[in-house]
């Protein structure tokens, strides 16, 4: 009878730690999908870590407007090189829907957003059908959550950049 009890209570630990771990990887998925919302700060690591997969932080922190186009841009850039090349570059993840707004509105607030320096009809033309980053370009700076929550701070080394005049 305690044998019993004893395996039961074993199979049910299992069962709850399989749930515990599926749970998390769901909720991860939901958020890369971009189904639920990242946090201020899960946002800010998720950009440092899917970012320095292809070149060193300092890089995107100096990055400076003068020399190419919004971080909407960018970000839509890199997704679209990581899906063409994904065997040249074996181990890159790609960036998914809801990685792709917060890692630009991370980069966005702790550097620069300059996305009203364009036209917003050439911003389009260059997200191409991106459609989770043109539906950020169409949400005014004020709502999104991350870049106003990240609002006034910045990354080491972006101090230096050359930032619009509002």
């Amino acid at each position: 009878m305690k044998k019993g009890i004893l395996i039961l209570l074993i199979i049910g630990a299992v069962f709850i730690l399989a749930v515990i771990i599926s749970g998390k990887s769901a909720m991860k998925w939901l958020r890369a999908e971009g189904y639920l919302e990242y946090s201020a700060q899960g946002a800010v690591e998720l950009a440092h870590r899917k970012c320095a997969q292809c070149h060193g932080i300092d890089k995107t922190a100096k990055y400076c407007m003068r020399c190419g186009p919004p971080f909407i841009v960018v970000v839509h850039n890199m997704r679209t090189l990581i899906a063409k090349s994904k065997d040249r570059y074996g181990g890159i993840e790609d960036i998914k829907d809801g990685e792709a707004a917060a890692i630009t509105q991370v980069w966005n607030a702790l550097v620069g957003n300059w996305e009203d320096t364009w036209r917003k009809e050439d911003l389009q033309k260059l997200l191409e059908n991106d459609n989770a980053l043109i539906k950020l370009l169409n949400t005014p700076v004020k709502e999104r959550k991350i870049e106003m929550a990240l609002k006034g701070k910045t990354a080491a080394g972006a101090e230096t950049i050359m930032k619009p005049v509002k």
